[in-house]
């Protein structure tokens, strides 16, 4: 497909739900996807960035208890400030389109304020700068969200949610692996610094080269105060297979994140690793996840279009719950390594069908305060996974030792997941494959 093709097919006829129908060329759903691996590794990188300052502030009998609330401040400023902008996107009318402005925004000032989050010498302006974070961070993610439904035909949207989990994952272990160099080097600022970059770059990309969807349908007469309040009206709580949704993907996505969002301790305080060997083992781990992770998503993409959405996030939950008991009572680094495929594999999984049922559930017309309002979960599953696990983590080491307090706090990631396959149940797509399998399934039944 050419490029004056791929600017009719986005711009041209949609179907009764409102969604494209002409397929998009690879090319435009790598580049719809692409800003994904910069969000997401700006947040991989922080993640061993925070946990090495935060012990260097305040040691180690306080590091999991200053590291949860610090992060669920700014995880507070995520949701209020990703659906709001979101919606006001669903209505800007600008020359570079509804959501562009908004991604290079807040893009410019991620770098910022990594300057000062790098400068911080005091938990108080960590906070700060990280809230601050969230603050332009989300100002771009919000309108980012909205692309595949603004953009992605029904036949392709597993795919597109494939590319999107894949760059997400692999944005996360990437940060997480170049930070991780710190260990070795002992410089944890620069590297995370040059994702800041690397972040920037990749929004000029996609205000070059992916094409708006629908037009912004102005203000309408009403202030952009009114429409920033309305991404909160009340209508969403009679969403109830969207609010269930977006506690499978808060539930899911903080399983893993009790071991990651800790595993500079675990390979150093569990499995005993120092220096060099530290730093090996940190990129090697996230090497392996990040491996099974693309391995999985593309094939649980396809098969989810066969067996159904839900099927294989029941299935991913299974790897991921398999892969945190191999890692919790894994005696040596080797064997860590086993489990983290398990864990990047049901990942992988998951991540791969995730937008793809999401935006399956949501009003398309309102793509951007749904799509907002669900990454909200997004926002804080680290946030609240860290939160839990840091209260285990500082409990047990109290009692039991610096070895086996990561242990016990990947453990709770457990937890998280058996609540998300619990939740998985209710939830019901309108359409999509899994809504006509359902559909059928519901005729053959009163048929019989």
């Amino acid at each position: 497909m050419s490029g004056s093709e791929a600017v009719r097919a986005i711009e041209g006829e949609r179907d009764a739900a409102g969604r494209p129908t002409a397929l998009l060329p690879l090319g435009q759903l790598l580049a719809i996807s692409g800003y994904a691996l910069g969000i997401s590794a700006l947040w991989g990188g922080y993640e061993v960035f925070g946990q090495q300052q935060v012990e260097q502030l305040v040691g180690t009998g306080m590091r999991g208890t200053v590291m949860g609330p610090l992060e669920l401040g700014g995880a507070i400023v995520a949701i209020l400030v990703q659906p709001t902008i979101g919606a006001i996107s669903d209505h800007a009318a600008t020359r570079w389109g509804r959501r562009k402005p908004f991604i290079l925004l807040g893009a410019l000032f991620d770098l910022v304020f990594l300057v000062g989050i790098v400068s911080s010498s005091t938990v108080l302006a960590l906070g700060a700068f990280l809230a601050l974070l969230q603050l332009s961070s989300n100002t771009a993610q919000g309108p980012f969200q909205g692309y595949v439904p603004d953009l992605v035909p029904e036949p392709q949207v597993a795919r597109a949610s494939a590319l999107l989990g894949m760059m997400r994952i692999l944005g996360l272990i990437g940060g997480y692996a170049l930070v991780s160099t710190g260990a070795a080097t002992g410089e944890y600022g620069i590297p995370l610094l040059a994702i800041g970059v690397f972040e920037l770059t990749l929004a000029l990309l996609t205000v070059r080269f992916v094409r708006e969807g629908p037009p912004g349908d102005g203000r309408r007469g009403r202030s952009w105060l009114a429409i920033a309040r309305g991404a909160w009206g009340a209508d969403i709580l009679h969403e109830r297979s969207f609010l269930r949704m977006a506690g499978v993907r808060l539930l899911f996505l903080a399983g893993p994140s009790a071991f990651v969002n800790y595993s500079l301790f675990y390979v150093r305080d569990s499995l005993g690793q120092s220096g060099t060997d530290q730093a090996f083992w940190l990129i090697a781990g996230n090497g392996a996840l990040a491996v099974a992770t693309a391995l999985a998503t593309i094939p649980a993409a396809g098969l989810s279009d066969r067996i159904g959405r839900k099927a294989v996030i029941r299935i991913a939950g299974a790897a991921i719950i398999a892969g945190i008991l191999i890692i919790t009572a894994a005696p040596s680094p080797l064997v860590a390594v086993g489990g983290i495929l398990l864990l990047g594999a049901g990942s992988g999984a998951y991540v791969a069908v995730d937008w793809a049922l999401m935006t399956e559930i949501i009003p398309l017309a309102a793509s951007g305060r749904y799509m907002g309002l669900a990454n909200i979960a997004s926002s804080i599953a680290g946030p609240v996974a860290t939160l839990v696990a840091g209260i285990v983590l500082d409990s047990v080491t109290a009692s039991m030792g610096l070895s086996a307090g990561p242990r016990a706090a990947a453990l709770t990631g457990i937890a998280f997941v058996v609540g998300g396959l619990l939740l998985l149940g209710g939830v019901r797509p309108a359409r999509g494959p899994e809504a006509a399998r359902a559909a059928r399934a519901e005729a053959a039944a009163g048929g019989g």
